[in-house]
């Protein structure tokens, strides 16, 4: 962990905390899942997939134009598939099941596409 980043570390893992309880409350899942959120805030930071901008501590990571259409690309993805189990599916389907779906789609996509950036990037330098 580097010294710079301390003030990101400190407010994400707040925020693992926070979601954690909200969801889970005080149980052994809130603690497990306090380390994966926190795990996951730290793969954006140090994964190479964002620019660093250390002038805003809280909050220093920035999408580049690739970024923002990998973003894009998994927001239209969650909201269809969310809509159409919501639409097509709705007697099995809840709403709010339907709209975690879709939230948990809009991770997949979004860490798929920039994964199968960075490994195209990889095989292009060899």
């Amino acid at each position: 962990m580097k010294k710079e980043f301390l003030p990101y570390y400190i407010s994400r893992f707040i925020l693992s905390v926070v979601i954690s309880i909200l969801v889970w409350r005080f149980t052994w899942t809130a603690l497990l899942m306090t380390f994966v959120f926190f795990g996951l805030f730290l793969l954006y930071l140090h994964s190479g997939w964002f620019s660093i901008d250390l002038s805003t501590p809280l909050y220093p990571l920035r999408r580049d134009s690739h970024g923002q259409d990998i973003q894009r690309k998994a927001l239209i993805a969650a909201v269809t598939l969310g809509i159409l189990l919501y639409v097509f599916a709705g007697s099995w389907v809840s709403g709010h099941l339907a709209l975690s779906i879709g939230i948990i789609t809009y991770f997949i996509v979004q860490f798929a596409f920039f994964i199968k950036t960075s490994m195209q990037a990889h095989l292009s330098k060899q």
